[in-house]
């Protein structure tokens, strides 16, 4: 692959009505798009700004090695972004954070689980436990 750029994204958060469309998903939506794989072990993400915590995690599914950024998160919490209060929150114990998390009861948690073997039963490959 070299150095070319597979995909790239801004953020169309706004224009979409969607708060996932941030530039960083959108460029990994493209070149997933464009690669024909949802993995993208051998590239390299570049941010204007440091990513927030949903695009850290979505590089992390995507297996990115390497996310080279511009402002910090420090930087634009200065202009009224909040990846900073998203961190703090994420560090709180699941109990003492501002959004309730409530598991289902168990015929609900094992009708879920139940989908979620069936779907690993149509997959290539076996599933490893994490």
């Amino acid at each position: 692959m070299g150095e070319e750029i597979i995909g790239e994204g801004t953020s169309t958060v706004v224009e979409l009505l969607d708060p996932s469309a941030h530039a960083e998903i959108m460029a990994l939506r493209n070149a997933a798009d464009k690669l024909q794989r949802h993995l993208i072990p051998d590239g390299t993400l570049y941010s204007s700004s440091e990513p927030c915590p949903m695009c850290l995690t979505a590089c992390y599914w995507a297996r990115i090695p390497r996310f080279v950024f511009g402002a910090t998160s420090d930087d634009v919490a200065t202009y009224g972004f909040e990846d900073l209060q998203l961190y703090r929150q994420l560090a709180q114990p699941s109990d003492q954070r501002l959004l309730r998390e409530d598991g289902a009861d168990q015929s609900l948690r094992s009708q879920a689980a139940d989908v979620l073997r069936a779907w690993t039963e149509t997959l290539p490959q076996p599933v490893q436990p994490k």
